[in-house]
């Protein structure tokens, strides 16, 4: 056998008996006329064709929408996030709290636990890992916490005795620490709040009273407010970042937090002693002091921006921040001023006789 002229190696021609054998194999050669009918059934069917090109193209959509939704789930992830729940503080008539700050300062720590959580114990990849405003306010208010249960803790102690250990552990845990973890530290200073609790319902403890226990508080609301305008100015003359730098950030939500926390233990201390409102002074300096710190708690932009990089076209939320923060501070030493003015008229004069 020989091979056909322009037929591939591989095929030989058939000789006439195995041309007549039915088991032969049949060889086209190339170039070759083949016939019209065998063409119009190999041709392929132009509906399969547009199906195949739409088909290409939605699994082309499929996997743009994929990645760009991959690309767009962690950003809206982080904003969702951010939750930060500055609303006032409502005691339940049906809770019988024997310290009403108890009970507030229990119910701010659990509103970030059962809420947003602790976002300074998120791992790398957690998108609650790249927001900034949501652990400055917690750190602002934990702090807030700490300092006013070691003030009390210092209040309700004769001088002679050691501070209340369970204010002191509960002060302690609920300062801010960058290398512990916040979730077990909140749930043990919790525990030890409630421990204090249930000893001043047993008259084993005892509890913030009278006008010198107030102004010490009222004194360290105003240290809050007096730092936080410092911090406040630095951050609104540094022009750094755009819209806002990170300090701008964490320096206006530590302010805020620290301002929710005096909002709500302020409400809480005179509603435990109703005795300090007896003037009408008081209770008007009292309402006005509350609410200039509300004010401050509530101030929520929707993005921080400082004037040094934005060259004067956006706000510039620290200073209109510490605006409200000054007026709060003013407030609390108008309060401050009520009180004693109070004790001065509630203390009898002693007259003393000269005789000629």
């Amino acid at each position: 056998m020989t091979a056909l002229k322009n037929v591939h190696p591989a095929y030989e021609e058939a000789s006439d008996l195995e041309a007549a054998n039915d088991h032969a194999v049949v060889v086209t050669p190339l170039g070759a006329v083949l016939p019209a009918a065998y063409l119009e059934e190999a041709e392929p069917s132009p509906l399969m064709e547009r199906a195949s090109r739409w088909w290409q193209r939605l699994i082309f959509t499929l996997r743009l929408g994929l990645i760009l939704a991959l690309l767009g789930a962690y950003p809206l992830m982080s904003i969702l996030s951010h939750k930060v729940d500055s609303s006032p503080v409502l005691s339940s008539a049906d809770a019988m709290w024997s310290s009403p700050e108890t009970a507030t300062a229990l119910t701010l720590i659990g509103r970030e636990e059962t809420g947003p959580g602790w976002a300074m114990d998120r791992s790398w990849w957690h998108p609650q890992a790249r927001l900034k405003a949501l652990p400055a306010w917690q750190e602002g208010l934990t702090s807030a916490l700490s300092d006013y249960m070691l003030l009390t803790a210092q209040s309700v102690t004769p001088d002679e005795f050691a501070p209340d250990a369970d204010l002191m552990a509960a002060g302690r845990l609920l300062a801010p620490v960058s290398d512990s973890p916040a979730e077990a530290r909140m749930r043990a200073a919790a525990q030890a709040l409630q421990r204090y609790e249930g000893r001043l319902s047993r008259d084993l403890a005892a509890a913030p009273n009278g006008v010198e226990a107030a102004q010490k508080e009222l004194n360290l609301f105003i240290a809050w407010a007096s730092t936080a305008e410092t911090d406040l100015r630095i951050a609104s003359e540094t022009p750094d970042g755009w819209p806002a730098s990170r300090y701008d950030i964490e320096t206006v939500y530590i302010a805020r937090g620290q301002a929710h926390a005096a909002a709500e233990l302020l409400n809480a201390t005179f509603a435990a002693e109703p005795t300090l409102t007896a003037s009408r002074d008081i209770a008007e300096a009292r309402d006005v002091a509350i609410t200039a710190w509300r004010k401050a708690a509530n101030f929520n932009p929707l993005f921080v921006s400082s004037p040094g990089q934005t060259q004067g076209l956006l706000s510039d939320h620290p200073a209109t921040l510490g605006w409200y923060i000054a007026e709060a501070k003013q407030a609390t030493v108008t309060l401050n001023a009520a009180l004693v003015a109070a004790q001065s008229d509630a203390e009898p004069e002693i007259v003393v006789a000269v005789t000629p």
